[in-house]
């Protein structure tokens, strides 16, 4: 082999299985949690995680999900320093984005000398749809506040529509990652677990989980999906691809152009022009200060 010929390493897409999930009952419904190697994980931790699902979807009925992971410069005993931070993180989006914030943190230490810190936050995501700019704002603070650093994590964010659980099914797994107990042995007498409280919107109701699964939600899209597969084995489409690795996003996703033919499937008017031409191409643009409004 040539010696400036570099090898390429091709990671496997993301995906939810047996071996690494198991199923966690909350209020009606089942949901596929990460499942730890070694130890296990803490029950009120992921009836934490859901419920703040639950709250964020009775204010907005789509929720922007993103996770990056902080690393301080120094260890601290306990969890002091986090907790400014997150208190000024919060602060800072709820301005910056006019949205109600949850996060939730993770409080780690395995062979570091230093403690580490998984986050994940949700905002509206009427206001804000790509993790970019954000995560930009989020490391200038941490970089600020602790003179550490962050590593952005694969696949870092996604976007949970009110009453789908189709949409929650990754979001909820992912978010699970943060109960496990495994890695928080060095935490001494720092909790593991950090997340803020919100009430829920005063027209919630927590006796059912429509917030999580609408059975009028869930029939309409299972009706749309058929109807549209139906369709597509009719007319014998030519996309033979229909699922694909998103670089950004939670979820393996339709290709655009099948994404784009459902969307237009499901309308009474006329849109096929759209798929005749050529797409534009938008060029996201990002503010130079990220620290203003």
């Amino acid at each position: 082999m040539p010696k400036n010929k570099c090898k390429t390493k091709h990671r496997k897409p993301f995906f939810i299985a047996k071996h690494n999930s198991i199923l966690f009952a909350y209020k009606n419904h089942a949901y596929s949690i990460f499942k730890p190697q070694q130890k296990c994980f803490k029950n009120s931790v992921i009836n934490t995680i859901i419920s703040d699902y639950e709250i964020m979807l009775s204010h907005y009925s789509r929720v922007f999900v993103v996770r990056i992971d902080l690393h301080p410069k120094h260890y601290s005993a306990d969890n002091q320093a986090i907790k400014r931070f997150l208190k000024q993180l919060t602060t800072t989006l709820t301005n910056q984005y006019k949205s109600k914030v949850i996060y939730h943190c993770a409080r780690e230490q395995n062979t570091s000398d230093r403690e580490h810190y998984h986050l994940a936050l949700m905002l509206s995501a009427h206001k804000i749809k790509h993790s970019e700019r954000l995560q930009s704002l989020i490391k200038a603070m941490w970089e600020k506040h602790s003179g550490g650093t962050v590593a952005k994590v694969d696949n870092p964010y996604c976007i949970v529509f009110r009453g789908n659980k189709a949409s929650l099914k990754h979001a909820i797994y992912r978010s699970s990652y943060l109960a496990k107990e495994h890695t928080k042995e060095l935490n001494g007498k720092a909790k593991g677990f950090i997340s803020n409280k919100l009430q829920a919107a005063k027209t919630f109701d927590p006796t059912n989980d429509f917030m999580l699964v609408d059975p009028k939600i869930t029939f309409a899209k299972k009706q749309h999906q058929q109807s549209f597969q139906a369709a597509q084995a009719s007319k014998g489409s030519h996309c033979t691809k229909t699922h694909k690795s998103a670089k950004y996003s939670w979820f393996n996703i339709q290709s655009h152009a099948l994404q784009l033919e459902e969307c237009i499937s499901s309308r009474t008017t006329s849109l096929n022009h759209l798929t005749k031409n050529h797409p534009r191409i938008y060029q996201y643009k990002e503010t130079k200060n990220l620290l203003s409004g």
